[in-house]
């Protein structure tokens, strides 16, 4: 399914997580991997002292690289980038190799086995040109076989995106598909902190419609997916929902520059919960004559 895959390396725990995520995913969906390191080296300041600075600068990059490679045991492609920003070069990096994956791990400060999104990763993840999977902290540790995978439907036209790409996925892995459908209350705010009177009077049926929908889906999916409609926060549905997961799939949010990951509540809280990792899609593109949301008046996008 893959024809490239970026990994950001960094010689840390996060780079190593990813490694490991990213040989995961090759193994199960192929790929070419290609291990990106971007070191900080400002040339102006540094030419007139000496001219090799740059090429030294650049093979202990490379080394760097390498040496991860093969503490890792991972066949890749080695890259090392002069680039101040490392999700900066991760987006080049993606745009020369025509990646279709860019993988990062997360943070390393944070509960283990959650993902915990640093500077980097969420750099790495807004306006990425593909889409981006994070790694759970020490995931090197625990990697195994893809058996399940999840997706959060709410359905909009990124959660739709997100829940075929989702449903191809299991089927290429062998792996079951499990359909996550939140229905989320509106919550205190305005000019009155109380409940909407429309959920108090009609919780039921909206529940109700939100299994309907979900039952239409899950019979398009086939019998490779199950599904359930939970009621509460998006993101920490999903997130509880994790920890019988094996990768989790959510969509961007419907704006935005298309074609590009644009994070929104959702999934950005998402990347700093969930005990597996999560890929993110970048924004689907959309016929204008697409209604923007099935759900309108029943619940609030959850892809996102």
């Amino acid at each position: 399914m893959f024809s490239t895959i970026v990994i950001g390396v960094d010689g840390r725990e996060g780079g190593r997580d990813a490694l490991a995520l990213a040989d995961r995913l090759r193994r199960v969906f192929g790929g070419e991997l290609v291990a990106v390191y971007a070191y900080s080296h400002d040339f102006f300041a540094t030419r007139g002292i000496n001219p090799d600075f740059e090429s030294v600068m650049h093979g202990h990059a490379n080394d760097l690289v390498e040496n991860e490679l093969d503490r890792a045991g991972v066949k890749a492609h080695a890259v090392a980038l002069a680039d101040g920003s490392p999700a900066r070069a991760l987006h080049k990096a993606a745009k020369w190799h025509d990646s279709d994956l860019i993988v990062v791990g997360s943070d390393h400060h944070g509960p283990i086995g959650r993902v915990v999104a640093g500077d980097v990763t969420l750099g790495t993840l807004h306006g990425a040109e593909c889409p981006v999977v994070v790694a759970p902290r020490r995931y090197s540790e625990r990697a195994g076989a893809i058996r399940t995978i999840g997706v959060g439907y709410d359905g909009s036209p990124e959660s739709h995106a997100a829940t075929w790409l989702a449903r191809d996925l299991a089927v290429a892995a062998g792996a079951r598909l499990r359909v996550i459908s939140v229905l989320q209350p509106p919550g205190p705010g305005g000019s009155k902190l109380t409940y909407d009177p429309y959920w108090a009077e009609n919780a039921e049926a909206i529940r109700e419609e939100g299994q309907r929908q979900l039952d239409d889906l899950l019979a398009e999916l086939g019998e490779i997916a199950t599904g359930d409609v939970v009621v509460g926060d998006p993101a920490n549905e999903l997130s509880y929902a994790g920890n019988e997961l094996d990768l989790l799939v959510t969509g961007a949010r419907g704006y935005g520059p298309v074609r590009r990951v644009m994070l929104g509540s959702t999934s950005s809280k998402l990347v700093h919960r969930a005990p597996c990792p999560v890929l993110v899609l970048t924004r689907t593109a959309i016929d204008d004559d697409e209604p923007a949301d099935v759900h309108a008046g029943a619940q609030e996008p959850v892809a996102g």
